[in-house]
């Protein structure tokens, strides 16, 4: 089987592409598992744009075509969708020992003990936007500042990647840092498939011989 994995669409953020992720959807191949690696929607506690709306109702509407994973992340672990149609809802998900896929939220070990730091990054983007500078996602303006975000980075790597190895995972894959990436540490593959809110967009491909990164520019 064929399976496409991608990460942090960030669905209700208001630089979540949805009507990238919303043709990318359109133009799945046929027999194709679809696994969407956590952060998958972002604030449905208020109303959606309607692309990002028509989105998730194509995601349910796949689900009855296809497998769809939705393997939760730290912004959507909570979330209950109505009418989930046949998706399926993990915490992880594995291709055999191929390939372990988290979303990488549990292996981040910066981000959980920097709560004050991290609020009040927050608030002084917001205050920039409010003065005037571009607004971006504060992912995307928190990598000016490379040598701060490498630290968030190389945690999320290093660790899943010794997770892999104490599972006996070829590969690991993860989200959560916005981040993409695709090398090997310590003899195991490790993919970051970055996010949806900004370009370029990437997903995993993975059939019974290879495994891709891959870039969805001529699909967006």
């Amino acid at each position: 089987m064929k399976h496409l994995i991608i990460s942090d669409v960030h669905l209700g953020n208001a630089h979540s592409d949805g009507t990238a992720f919303l043709h990318f959807l359109q133009s799945l191949p046929a027999e194709t598992e679809l696994i969407l690696n956590g952060d998958t929607i972002d604030r449905w506690q208020t109303d959606l744009p309607d692309d990002h709306l028509q989105a998730l109702d194509l995601l349910r509407d796949e689900s009855r075509r296809r497998s769809v994973i939705w393997i939760r992340g730290n912004h959507d672990e909570t979330y209950v969708m109505d009418d989930p149609g046949d998706i399926e809802f993990r915490s992880t998900y594995a291709i055999g020992k191929r390939l372990f896929i988290a979303h990488g939220h549990d292996f981040d070990n910066v981000m959980p003990y920097h709560r004050i730091f991290i609020r009040l990054f927050r608030v002084l983007h917001r205050l920039r936007v409010w003065l005037g500078a571009e607004s971006v996602h504060v992912a995307h303006y928190a990598k000016k500042f490379p040598a701060l975000y490498r630290v968030l980075q190389e945690s999320v790597a290093q660790n899943a990647v010794e997770h892999a190895i104490e599972n006996g995972y070829e590969a690991v894959t993860c989200g959560h840092t916005h981040l993409v990436d695709d090398r090997e540490i310590n003899g195991v593959r490790y993919i970051n498939t970055g996010s949806w809110t900004e370009r370029p967009f990437y997903c995993v491909d993975i059939d019974e011989k290879i495994i891709r990164m891959k870039s969805l520019s001529n699909r967006d």
